[in-house]
């Protein structure tokens, strides 16, 4: 008897829309031993009918085709048991690569081997984040970046060198086990993944199933500074000096000193005036590329 999957598939996502009996055939060629059910997300409700969906297919796999967001949705309602697969196509794709997923046939070739890996949630203010969220100048030069309709690396540096010296440090309070930490930064992050989208390694240090998470603080003061957080984000060594600062932790509070905007993957959440941060271990159990999960 064949066990059952459930395709969440985003028709939105994307600059290519592939129809969805395209993609069908496609994961079928890949997922053997699975009967394949397939839900079309439309803006309207896709939470409370995802649910609907899961209580009525009963899946042991769910695979997403889609971006971020698509993977999001499903994710916040998902129970523990049941593995999540990713097929990137979005514009946006950075929980993907941080398991080696790049392109969408990576998550295709992933269903042939269903390598599953426990992955770590974090909850900011009771809110779930998968990947990455950050105060301040960084989630502007991100979202410039994606209006530009630019791509990669190349496109990530372009955006930042317009944005990066205009803007003022920002004062944060971290808090965490009795200790607190005072540091000003253009850029602050909570990070589970270790890289953006765009391929950018913005938290060098992260690893998604080591039950913790970084808060990373990225500074630039001169050229030199600029140049070395651009090398960091390509190689994926950390500077030394004080261009980047990372804290790894369970839990913790920040306190958004100048009230700052914040977004949490991909979307704004306003200015708070503090966030309150732990990790949820082993949250999730998702299919890795057949490689090492960090590369």
């Amino acid at each position: 008897m064949s066990k059952q999957a459930l395709l969440v598939y985003n028709p939105k996502s994307g600059d290519e829309h592939i129809p969805v009996e395209e993609l069908r055939e496609r994961i079928l060629l890949n997922l053997k031993g699975f009967d394949l059910v397939v839900f079309e997300t439309t803006g309207e409700n896709d939470s409370q009918k995802i649910q609907e969906k899961l209580q009525e297919v009963e899946p042991e796999l769910v695979l997403t085709g889609g971006g971020d967001g698509t993977v999001k949705i499903v994710a916040e309602v998902l129970p523990q048991e049941i593995t999540l697969a990713i097929l990137p196509m979005g514009s946006a794709n950075g929980l993907a690569k941080c398991l080696g997923i790049d392109l969408l046939e990576d998550g295709l070739e992933a269903l042939r081997y269903l390598k599953t890996s426990p992955i770590d949630g974090v909850e900011i203010n009771g809110e779930l984040c998968l990947h990455l969220s950050d105060f301040g100048l960084n989630a502007d030069m991100i979202h410039q970046f994606e209006e530009e309709g630019t791509r990669g690396m190349f496109g990530y540096i372009k955006s930042s060198m317009k944005q990066i010296f205009k803007a003022e440090p920002q004062p944060f309070r971290i808090k965490s086990g009795g200790q607190v930490w005072e540091t000003k930064s253009r850029m602050l992050l909570v990070a589970n993944g270790d890289r953006y989208g765009t391929g950018a390694i913005i938290n060098p240090k992260g690893k998604m199933n080591d039950g913790k998470f970084e808060v990373v603080a990225h500074d630039v003061e001169t050229w030199e500074d600029f140049l070395k957080m651009t090398k960091s984000m390509v190689d994926g060594v950390v500077p030394e000096g004080n261009t980047v600062q990372t804290w790894s932790f369970e839990s913790c509070e920040i306190e958004n000193l100048n009230h700052v905007n914040f977004q949490i993957d991909g979307e704004l959440k306003g200015k708070p005036d503090k966030i309150s941060v732990k990790i949820l271990p082993g949250r999730f159990k998702m299919v890795v590329s057949k490689n090492e999960l960090n590369r």
